[in-house]
């Protein structure tokens, strides 16, 4: 009784052990709080990256018409590779970008090479060939690569919500890209095998790009490998735009164009991809490709109020459809995380 009054109040009222250690239900609030404040980071990152990619369109129609596609690609390129380097070497100087370049180079050029050219090249080769609405549909299929390959290898706890949400969203994908063939306008036309195969191959492209970001993103640093991945698509775009007209319309461009090519470079390729990335790093391929089944319904909404462009009837229940899909799949996706949680 003696030793007992001795002990600190704190310790007799059960609010530490004896040894000073918090206890288990503390710990364990804690680690929940924390653990849905970092979910909610996750997701705030992954849906403005999404915000950002949707503005990408209709933010590139006017630069494109003034350079050109190549020329707007390496803009990007570029100009996120300057902003995104200098501030890693302001922070932290040259040694992080050296240290992941050691460990992940196999990594950065994959990313680099395809997600920065090698899918630019195919969809900007199926454009050629398809409507603009088609391929926009069949190049934005990579989710549901990404959610089917989820279900083949990594066995979610809900694999049947997964794949069902993510066709639901496709679906909606369809209604904001098809509209006419949707409500059975009669419009449709013969299109291009090549044009399809193209558009398809590049979708694949990302989703393979989304699966090796998720695993390199586990161990490195988001920041540092975006950087990096950036760097290594400088070359190959500066051959492409060089056999494609050069530089000189880039130079010659005016005022609002650069500022346009500013825009794309830092905040639709920069922040945008540092932003996925990081979401990435802490969410599944399956859950984090969900997100951009916003983009669609995004940029069409900023092309009809910046550039005028007419709206869609069918719009209104293709984003209904995308918003339920992306639901389910996140509700899926989060299914094993809640169960872990509840065992602690």
């Amino acid at each position: 009784m003696l030793a007992d009054r001795r002990r600190p109040r704190a310790v007799q009222c059960g609010c530490i052990d004896g040894h000073g250690d918090v206890p288990k239900a503390i710990a364990v609030r804690f680690r929940l709080f924390w653990s849905g404040a970092h979910r909610w980071r996750v997701t705030l990152a992954l849906v403005v990256a999404s915000l950002l990619w949707g503005s990408l369109y209709p933010a590139a129609k006017p630069a494109l018409d003034a350079t050109g596609p190549m020329q707007v690609t390496f803009c990007r390129v570029l100009l996120a590779f300057v902003s995104l380097a200098s501030l890693i070497l302001l922070r932290r100087g040259p040694g992080l970008l050296v240290q992941q370049l050691r460990t992940h180079w196999r990594a950065v050029l994959v990313l680099g090479i395809f997600n920065f050219a090698v899918s630019q090249i195919l969809a900007m080769s199926a454009q050629s060939l398809l409507p603009a609405s088609v391929n926009g549909l069949l190049n934005n299929t990579h989710p549901l690569w990404v959610a089917i390959a989820s279900t083949l290898f990594s066995a979610p706890r809900r694999p049947g919500l997964l794949v069902g949400g993510s066709v639901v969203a496709l679906f909606g994908v369809g209604l904001v890209f098809l509209p006419d063939l949707a409500f059975g306008a009669g419009r449709a036309t013969a299109l291009s095998p090549l044009g399809i195969a193209l558009s398809l191959a590049g979708s694949a492209v990302i989703a393979i790009g989304t699966g090796v970001g998720r695993r390199v993103m586990l161990g490195g640093d988001p920041l540092a490998i975006t950087t990096l991945a950036l760097g290594a698509a400088i070359l190959p775009m500066t051959v492409l735009t060089l056999a494609n007209g050069g530089f000189g319309s880039i130079l010659n461009a005016p005022d609002d164009v650069r500022l346009l090519l500013l825009y794309l470079g830092i905040g639709c390729t920069a922040i945008n991809f540092a932003l996925w990335y990081y979401g990435l790093k802490h969410t599944s391929a399956a859950a984090a490709s969900a997100f951009q089944y916003m983009i669609p319904p995004t940029s069409v909404a900023l092309a009809v109020l910046f550039l005028h462009e007419p709206i869609s009837p069918a719009l209104g229940f293709g984003t209904l459809c995308i918003l339920v899909g992306l639901l389910a799949t996140q509700r899926a996706s989060a299914a094993r995380r809640v169960a872990v949680q509840a065992a602690l």
